[in-house]
Parts: C-alpha cells; sequence; structure tokens
C-alpha cells in the first residue's frame, strides 16, 4: 500500500461507525429522521472512538424498496456537509453514481460500494477525487439474496478471482488499485457457512492482496444463525467476530455498536501488549459503582 490515509491504523483494527440515515435499517428503525439527530449521533461516534463514520440512506433489505437517488441527496447532504465541516472522515454507503457523484463533491472521504461495481461510473467518480473506493465480493445484484450451498467450489479463491479482476477494471477506470479497500463481503452472495469459511481464511485474502480490508460483520445474518437473535441483539456475537480481526493493521471494522467496539479493542491491545498499564495506573474512585446512566 502507498502512503496510508489518517484514519486507517497500522496498529490494529479501525472503527467505521453505521450511521444509518433512512428510517428502515434493519436493525435500528428510529422514529426521529432529522439531519439533526444523526449529526448528533454520528458525532458521538467520533468520540466513542470512531475513526470513519459509514452514511447510507438506501437499505440493502431485499423487502424494502429502491429509494430514488434525489432523495438520498437530500437526506445525506446536510448529514456530510456538518461532519466534514468537523473534519470527520465520511463513508457514503452507496452504489449509485447519482449519489457518489454529489457526496463526493461535498468532500466524503470513501465511497462504500457494495454492489460488487454494478456501476462503473461510481469508480470514476472516486477516480476523479482524491477519495477511496470500497470494492465488494458481490455475486448478486442490489436488492437480491443469493444463497447457494453448492455455488463456490472454494469460496476464498472466488473472493480473490472477483477482486483480481475487477481491480484490473478499476485502474482501466482510471481508479489506482492503491485507493481500494476490499470488502470480502458478509452474508453477500454467500451461505452463513460460505461466509465463516471466508473469515477463517481472512489471512488467505491479505496474502494474496495487499490492499486494506473493510469487514462489515455488525448484526449479520451469519451471527444470527449462529445465535438465534434478532438483529438489535446480536451486538455480543459481533464482538466474538471483532476479536478475530482486532490486532490486524489497516482494517476496517464497520459496527452499529462503537462504544462497545472501542472498548473491546481498548483491552486486546493491552492483552496482546501493544498497549500496556503502568505501575501507578489504578482505578479512578468515580468508577467504584454504577452511579447512572452513561
Amino acid at each position: 500500500m502507498n502512503e496510508r490515509p489518517a484514519w486507517l491504523s497500522a496498529e490494529g483494527a479501525t472503527i467505521m461507525a453505521i450511521v444509518n440515515v433512512n428510517a428502515d435499517s434493519f436493525s435500528d428503525p428510529r422514529a426521529d429522521h432529522s439531519s439533526d439527530e444523526r449529526i448528533t449521533v454520528a458525532r458521538a461516534a467520533v468520540t466513542d472512538g470512531a475513526a470513519v463514520i459509514d452514511l447510507g440512506a438506501q437499505s440493502a433489505a431485499t423487502h424494502l424498496p429502491l429509494v430514488d437517488p434525489a432523495k438520498e441527496v437530500g437526506a445525506l447532504a446536510p448529514v456530510v456537509a456538518a461532519l466534514v465541516g468537523d473534519g470527520a472522515a465520511v463513508s457514503i454507503d452507496t452504489y449509485k453514481p447519482e449519489v457518489a457523484g454529489p457526496m463526493l463533491d461535498l468532500g466524503a472521504t470513501i465511497i462504500n460500494d457494495y454492489s460488487g461495481l454494478e456501476h462503473p461510473e461510481v469508480a470514476e467518480h472516486v477516480a476523479d477525487t482524491g477519495a477511496w473506493y470500497v470494492l465488494t465480493h458481490n455475486r448478486s445484484r442490489p436488492k437480491q439474496r443469493l444463497t447457494e450451498p453448492a455455488r463456490y467450489a472454494d469460496v476464498t479463491a472466488d473472493v480473490i478471482a472477483f477482486f483480481t479482476d475487477a481491480l484490473t477494471r478499476i485502474e482501466r477506470l482510471g481508479l489506482p488499485a492503491e485507493r481500494v479497500v476490499l470488502d470480502p463481503g458478509v452474508d453477500l452472495s454467500k451461505t452463513p457457512a460460505q461466509t465463516m469459511t471466508v473469515l477463517r481464511e481472512v489471512d488467505r485474502i491479505a496474502e494474496a492482496l495487499p490492499n486494506p480490508q473493510l469487514w462489515a460483520v455488525s448484526r449479520k445474518d451469519v451471527l444470527g444463525v449462529i445465535t438465534g437473535r434478532p438483529p438489535a441483539r446480536r451486538d455480543a456475537g459481533t464482538l466474538a467476530l471483532v476479536g478475530h480481526l482486532a490486532g490486524r493493521p489497516d482494517t476496517l471494522l464497520r459496527v452499529h455498536d462503537v462504544r462497545g467496539t472501542a472498548d473491546y479493542l481498548a483491552v486486546h491491545r493491552v492483552l496482546t501488549g501493544s498497549d500496556d498499564l503502568g505501575p501507578d495506573d489504578l482505578l479512578d474512585p468515580a468508577l467504584y459503582r454504577e452511579t447512572g446512566p452513561t
């Protein structure tokens, strides 16, 4: 990798916070749709330890309708403008060129395209800026659920081949491969068993391709299959996947529970010796017991 961006850690995993601008997220539906509320949530995520805020205004859930790109832009623009004004690194979760272009014009740092380069124009928009592009392994199309147990003879080999081919295409579009983050596509065009195989073989992907990686592990279906929990109750399972990936440099972890993830990573760093406790480090008396909401 060439020059490492300021938002990406070389010491271990980096937190990317999920902030849904749309009200119909699969795991955090809400009544308050206002831009001000989303800005507040995003700023709190930065305070809690997120290095990147990933904003989306289109649910990937297959049972929900597509959102008109103009409405996406209208919902995203005030939030992006405020966060960029704060100096935050902002990622836009979109595969639509009509959304990517205006968001890059507002100063977005990353375009997070989960479609697997459905629209090459998105990469062309990124190429015209200094931004980064997330390339996702996804053999299905947006709003299509593809779960075929016999689809891959070797799912990790397919991930590597997909990335290798797509990176060549992306470079032909004018975007250097060095500005591409690779997302192996948890749950996307994969059965839960296929997803777990890819997660177990993270080193194999890293050995084949030097690009930074993004792992969208938060509250995913694979965790529901393992635990029997609905999305909002999968944070403990999510942390198991965070632990699997925690010590990896140049790795983004896309999560809902930023504070919990940050706490996990802080303890992991001390356990593994990346950080340490000093001989005079003692518990603040204010933390002896719970005194109220935090």
